[in-house]
């Protein structure tokens, strides 16, 4: 009786192996299953302390900040090597940094600055997407073709129709353009307004420029565990 109860274990999927880790079963619809980078799945865990620290520190940031409307998680891996990333996946981001990273953070403010340049092009990535396109030049203004006698001559004096809608279109265009939203500001912007409503001193991210120089130099974890180029 024990070898078959098995096997209907396994066949429920009650029973699990690490590839069954790595794949999200496919849905009802016949879609086919989505699947995600072993490693993702078996990123090293960082030590408790450091860990405990990067969410605690990050934790206070996103509080200070009602403007960051996403949730955020932050996830500390265990790896030497320097490494920040965000992944955002419906409405929640993570924000990734590397256990290597967060050493060399000598305080919390430095910490805190780190994560906030993060939040930062994480809030501009979001401004952006949500920021409505420009309305192209009305095709009007770039025809060559002219719709009324904008000369004279032969024909009558001119009566200047195609400039009078050339005049028009343009002059909605520009209204158009002037309706548009700012544009967003840069993340460092951003970084040291949350700094400074969680009570870091928002000239911590100037010391922490060298980090985010040596962080952006590593991508390998970022590549294995959100499939970017």
């Amino acid at each position: 009786m024990l070898l078959p109860f098995g096997l209907m274990l396994a066949a429920i999927g009650c029973l699990s192996d690490d590839k069954k880790l790595t794949r999200v079963p496919s849905n009802p619809f016949g879609k086919p299953a989505r699947v995600q980078a072993a490693s993702f799945k078996h990123a090293p865990p960082a030590t408790q302390e450091i860990a405990l620290r990067v969410d605690r520190v990050g934790k206070q940031i996103v509080a200070a900040n009602p403007r960051i409307h996403q949730k955020v998680v932050f996830m500390t891996i265990g790896q030497p090597d320097a490494e920040l990333f965000h992944q955002t996946q419906k409405d929640v981001t993570t924000i990734f940094i590397t256990e290597g990273l967060a050493k060399q953070c000598k305080s919390d403010g430095e910490l805190a600055a780190v994560l906030s340049e993060e939040l930062g092009k994480m809030m501009v990535e979001q401004m952006v997407q949500a920021r409505p396109a420009q309305s192209p030049i009305p095709a009007t203004l770039l025809m060559n073709s002219r719709v009324g006698n904008d000369i004279g001559g032969n024909f009558g004096a001119a009566d200047r129709t195609n400039d009078m809608i050339a005049a028009r279109f343009e002059k909605e265009w520009q209204q158009s353009r002037q309706t548009l939203p700012a544009p967003p500001p840069p993340p460092e912007t951003l970084a040291r307004t949350y700094l400074s409503s969680a009570g870091f001193d928002p000239k911590a991210l100037d010391a922490v420029q060298p980090l985010l120089r040596e962080a952006e130099k590593h991508s390998s974890l970022e590549r294995s565990m959100t499939g970017k180029n």
